[in-house]
Parts: C-alpha cells; structure tokens; sequence
C-alpha cells in the first residue's frame, strides 16, 4: 500500500508537470515512463522505461520498434508492446491525413514531402507506387511490395495487376532505406528500370522514384539516376542518364 501511493503520488507529480510545462519538458525515459501510465496503471514505470532505452538506445527507435521486439525486454507485456506500437502508428496516421492530397506532385519537393509519412517509423523496406491524374494530383498509394530491412523485391504480376485495374496513366515509385542514406543504389536503379519496362507495356508512365531515408529525401530523376524511355516499334529500350 505504501508504493502504491509513493507511485501515486508521483505519477500526480508528473502530470502537474507536463499539464505546466508540456510534454517536451520531459527527458525522454520520463516521457516513455509517462506514456507507460496509460498500460501499467500502478507499478513504477520508471526502471522499464530506463530498460527500454537501454536496450533500443532511444526514445524514438522504442516507438518504432516492432510489439513483438518490445516484448523481448523484461516487463514489456503484450498491452503495453501495443501501446508503444500505437502511437506511431496514430503518428503516421495523422501526417498522411493531413497532407495536401489535391497538391500536384511536379517537382521533387512536393514529391518527397509527400510520401515521407508512408515511411515514419517503418523498418522494413516498402515500395510504393503514387498513382497520379493528369495534373500529377495522387489518386492513390499502393504499397506494392515490402521486404526486410535493406532489401525488397517486387511481385512483378501484382504490380501489373494493380496499375491495370487503375485509371492513372502515369505515377511516382517511392521507397525507403530504413539503415541507409537517401541515395539510389545500383539495385535501386534497376528496380526501378525494370518496373518502368513491364508498366509501359500497359501505357503507364513512371514519372521519378523517390527514397525516403529517415527525413532525408532523393529523387532520382534530379539526380540523373532514373532510367529514361522510349517507345519503338513496339519495344521499349532505355537509356541511362
């Protein structure tokens, strides 16, 4: 009974605080302490936030780690592993409503700042084709293949299934290095060749392929990496930049 109010009386403690002075007023193991209130109603928090810390090295690779990883560090049950997965989750859901969805995708910029939330907190690599209008508005994001964390292949017939069921002519491919820097590697470029090969045999255009490492964006068509087509008799040929 005793810890019970000493927790108590604590918790009390740190919620004045962060109602006075915001929640960024809080080291980050108080912050995860905090935040594990909401899953362990009672026991102190604070050693398996600092265990927590400890084992991901911080605050946000915890938010991004997997229930099942969470759960490998002593104290972690299943509610609180899904606790710890659901705020990124809701972080991600909120920065994908609130982009501008009506905002033509023409240049890199708005390109990039518009498929970054796609990949917040992601840990395994994910290709995504942005379907887009006339305009270069999105229509739709399709998240057409996902792999492990430095890697992914691509199912070339659900691709060409996905993109014939659409009405768009033309769209952006867009994936992330979760380990890496926001480069296009040699496996990317071909990736990418590939796709633009078994799409335009549909009449789909694809406009640039972003990668998305962490905040950092690249597109490869600024960078002269993204393969360039054309159509003749009937074949498709490319050419390097």
């Amino acid at each position: 009974m005793a810890d019970e109010n000493l927790h108590a009386k604590h918790r009390a403690r740190m919620q004045e605080r962060v109602e006075r002075d915001g929640l960024d007023s809080l080291a980050e193991h108080e912050a995860l302490e905090y935040l594990l209130f909401l899953s362990i109603p009672r026991a102190d928090t604070n050693a398996l936030a600092h265990r927590l810390i400890q084992h991901f090295g911080d605050f946000c690779k915890v938010l991004e780690a997997e229930p099942e990883e969470l759960m490998q560090v002593e104290g972690v049950g299943p509610k609180s592993a899904r606790l710890i997965s659901t705020v990124m989750a809701c972080s991600r859901y909120y920065e994908l409503k609130k982009r501008k969805t009506r905002l033509s995708l023409n240049s890199a910029e708005t390109a990039i700042a518009y498929v970054k939330p796609l990949f917040r907190g992601v840990q395994n690599e994910q290709l995504y084709l942005i379907l887009l209008d006339d305009a270069c508005r999105p229509v739709q994001d399709l998240r057409i293949a996902e792999g492990v964390p430095n890697r992914v292949a691509v199912d070339t017939r659900k691709l060409l299934r996905a993109v014939a069921r659409t009405n768009s002519t033309c769209g952006i491919l867009a994936h992330n290095h979760p380990t890496g820097l926001a480069i296009p590697s040699e496996a990317d470029r071909l990736t990418t060749y590939h796709i633009m090969e078994v799409t335009g045999q549909l009449g789909f255009t694809i406009m640039d392929h972003i990668i998305i490492a962490g905040e950092d964006g690249c597109s490869m068509l600024n960078r002269g990496s993204l393969p360039e087509y054309r159509v003749n008799s009937g074949v498709l040929q490319a050419a390097s930049r």
